[in-house]
């Protein structure tokens, strides 16, 4: 499969951008900001109103920010706190920017834009990983501009093989974080893998050069485990053989590069993984796999893998739902019946999409442990209140059918006044990202939010 990746004027600016780049001349990655009161993109060069409190948030002019002050924003469908509401929030997530460029400057291949973010798309392109379809191994991407309709999340699971690590990495030998260790290539890492969570400590227990730019990729995993730390769930103290079963949520992009949750086994030693993963890109994927009944896609578990002794002997087997495209939050009596040991979603938003409510709730009324990342602190601090603070009030009208003992009853009432930390994530991809609506630091995987705690075993 090969889709075009940009449309030919894109396409054009992006390699001017990467010779530049290879020049070692500055490459402007600045995002075309969006006034946070009409959502309307600005001119470049054009002076934006910045709010005198938070001075991250912009507008067009006097008008827009009034009217983002008392909360009528145009933009239709969806509820909005008014800036006076989070003006603060926003100040104060402002604040932890520094702390997410340190996480970035760890790298010394991530380099740092004049307005203060870190953008890779031209240092993808410069370094051949900027593309899609089959050729691009793991980086391969839904076209931005050209022609979507053509590109299936999860192709290269509609083959018979999964592709070797040299082809799905497609960096050099000694910046691969290999899991085949037969050819001698790298060595197994001891177990367990470091307490102290960082990528520099990472990268020095997996023996990778912090000039790998394997971290594009990795944060993926890696946030998945950093979510289980923080549900208890990742116990080094035990040697006794344990078995989890985790449910992954709102999948799309992530199928596109499943090999890499192998990393999963050497993280967990003494561990067997189920993860099982739920999202609109798996019921696609699999409606595709009905035409190719020997693919990966079709088989009970679309991964599996096993590490080495010296690593802990962990196992992940990776299994495709067919469930449909959302999770089903309303059947309790099958949560009941078999609850996983821990939901997980990455980059979620989950006051924006409804199909969460559901999962929510019953989360909290059946005490599984749920924990997410999201892209900003600032979109989180908006699930609280337009979700969490919200939902024991609706629950009965939004289940009608269901009946609750009195103790779930009692935790989901307990939504309302429950504290909600919210983390920035150290497996984050490097950031902060640029972008258009300016409201804190953002990045893919910046930050993590318990929604359900777990047992805190092993924190």
């Amino acid at each position: 499969m090969a889709t075009s990746m940009h449309a030919a004027s894109h396409a054009l600016t992006i390699a001017l951008a990467v010779a530049q780049f290879r020049r070692g001349e500055p490459v402007d990655n600045t995002v075309t900001p969006i006034c946070l009161a009409c959502n309307n993109f600005q001119k470049p060069g054009k002076k934006l109103l910045q709010c005198s409190a938070c001075k991250v948030a912009l507008y067009c002019d006097q008008k827009c920010a009034a009217m983002d002050w008392k909360g009528t924003r145009a933009l239709s469908g969806q509820k909005h706190d008014s800036h006076k509401e989070v003006c603060k929030e926003i100040k104060a997530a402002n604040v932890r920017t520094p702390e997410m460029r340190a996480i970035a400057k760890q790298f010394p291949w991530a380099r740092q834009e004049r307005d203060g973010t870190f953008g890779f798309t031209i240092f993808q392109a410069a370094q051949g990983l900027l593309g899609s379809g089959r050729e691009f191994g793991w980086w391969t991407r839904i076209p931005c501009c050209a022609d979507a309709s053509r590109y299936v999340w999860g192709f290269l699971l509609l083959e018979d093989e999964h592709l070797r690590e040299d082809k799905g990495w497609k960096l050099p030998e000694e910046h691969v974080p290999w899991l085949d260790f037969a050819f001698g290539l790298a060595t197994p890492p001891k177990a367990p893998p470091p307490a102290e969570q960082s990528w520099e400590m990472y990268y020095a227990w997996r023996g990778l050069p912090l000039q790998s730019p394997a971290v594009l990729l990795l944060h993926w995993p890696l946030s998945i485990y950093r979510l289980l730390h923080l549900l208890g769930l990742t116990s080094k103290q035990s040697t006794e053989r344990r078995h989890l079963t985790v449910h992954l949520l709102g999948i799309e992009r992530e199928i596109d590069f499943l090999p890499i949750f192998g990393e999963l086994a050497l993280l967990l030693p003494n561990t067997d993984l189920d993860l099982v993963i739920f999202g609109p890109g798996v019921a696609n994927l699999l409606e595709k796999a009905t035409a190719y009944p020997s693919c990966l896609a079709s088989r009970p578990f679309v991964y599996t893998y096993r590490a080495p002794k010296a690593s802990g002997a962990g196992t992940i087997r990776i299994e495709l739902s067919r469930a449909g495209a959302f999770y089903d939050g309303t059947n309790i009596s099958a949560l009941r019946r078999e609850k996983p040991d821990a939901l997980l979603a990455l980059n979620a938003g989950l006051a924006t999409y409804a199909e969460w409510r559901p999962v929510v709730l019953a989360s909290r009324a059946l005490g599984i442990p749920f924990a997410v990342t999201d892209y900003s602190e600032a979109s989180l601090r908006s699930d609280i209140r337009l979700l969490f603070r919200q939902l024991p009030v609706l629950y009965r009208t939004m289940w009608p059918a269901i009946e609750l003992s009195a103790a779930e009853q009692e935790r989901v009432r307990e939504m309302a006044k429950a504290e909600y930390p919210i983390e920035m994530n150290p497996f984050m991809y490097p950031g902060p990202r640029p972008q258009a609506v300016h409201a804190g630091p953002n990045s893919f995987n910046g930050f993590t939010f318990v929604v359900t705690p777990g047992g805190r075993v092993g924190c």
